[in-house]
């Protein structure tokens, strides 16, 4: 989704609309602990470009549905979401206090945007339903409370000995 300057100037008193349907490769999400993908994310919107400003404005909302990991089971989850948001494009360099993303070489891409948008949305957790946690596995179990009190009175063999050394100092 890029639109250059003269594309905009072009339009009908400077307004448009669009309707599409975006795709992120996997690759995107490899390093990204939160999300495993996307898919089926359709952005639908407007937008008006005000010359006098110098800036675009563009009303969208993004549907579609996020792939994480279960808190439970880590087993992939599909989660719906929907967003509606404004995104102001300037064609200038914006002070530091302003709330306008900077287009270089006059080309308007809002797809980073939109992916920004998602991240900025998803969950702290989400849990599969049905998902249960694991007892056990290789190295490690989870233990009960009657087995965890009985592992507290166990003594290391190699400290055996610092039990008796602080009965002389009382």
């Amino acid at each position: 989704m890029k639109w250059n300057l003269q594309w905009l100037i072009k339009q009908k008193e400077g307004q448009f609309s669009f309707d599409e349907l975006l795709t992120f490769p996997n690759e995107m999400f490899h390093n990204l602990s939160q999300i495993n993908g996307l898919k089926d994310v359709h952005v639908v919107g407007n937008g008006r470009l005000d010359m006098k400003n110098r800036q675009l404005y563009v009303d969208y909302t993004v549907e579609g549905q996020m792939i994480l990991p279960c808190a439970v089971s880590l087993e992939n989850v599909d989660y719906p979401f929907h967003i509606e948001t404004t995104a102001i494009f300037g064609f200038y360099k914006p002070e530091d206090d302003e709330d306008v993303i900077e287009v270089r070489r006059d080309t308007v891409d809002l797809t980073p945007v939109v992916f920004q948008e998602i991240m900025l949305d998803v969950p702290m957790r989400v849990v599969k339903d049905g998902a249960t946690m694991k007892q056990e596995g290789k190295g490690w179990k989870v233990l009960s409370e009657e087995e965890n009190v009985q592992d507290e009175d166990y003594i290391d063999p190699r400290l055996a000995k610092l039990k008796d050394y602080f009965k002389d100092k009382e």
